[in-house]
């Protein structure tokens, strides 16, 4: 089933070049000062699919204008999957699971809490073998 967050439709296929989505935000702005010190804003990249003997890392980056580096505030994550064989399965075999970030002190650091939406760019770094094919369901924000 494909769905539609912006320009963008899940799911979406990781190859070597990087995904830009921009993803809305829960209401933000009927929060009290109160609510936004109890409850972090989460970026939530749902169905992450790949090959568990594949090596596979992406960086997630917020709000990302040029491509940074983990040095910058818009620096949230890295994904990373260590090749490994399922115990007692000579077969390659397919893992699901998914990426939870804390973004609230970014969103303050760009000065960005009253956005209805942030851009959230995907950068794979794989070792480009081929095996690396990696799709993602979805990507959205909550409450945590």
């Amino acid at each position: 089933m494909k769905r539609s967050v912006g320009a963008t439709e899940f799911p979406i296929t990781l190859d070597n070049k990087k995904v830009q989505v921009l993803v809305k935000r829960p209401n933000t702005k009927a929060r009290s000062k109160e609510e936004k010190e109890e409850k972090e804003e989460i970026l939530v990249i749902n169905g992450i699919e790949l090959d568990c003997d594949a090596a596979v890392k992406f960086d997630v980056l917020i709000n990302d204008e040029d491509e940074v580096g983990p040095e910058s505030s818009e620096f949230a994550g890295t994904f990373t999957n260590v090749p490994h064989r399922i115990h007692g399965s000579h077969e390659d075999k397919k893992i699901k699971t998914c990426m939870k970030l804390g973004i609230t002190d970014i969103l303050e650091d760009l000065e960005a809490e009253d956005d209805d939406d942030v851009l959230v760019t995907i950068i794979p770094r794989g070792s480009g073998s081929g095996k690396e094919v990696v799709t993602i369901e979805s990507i959205e924000i909550e409450f945590d």
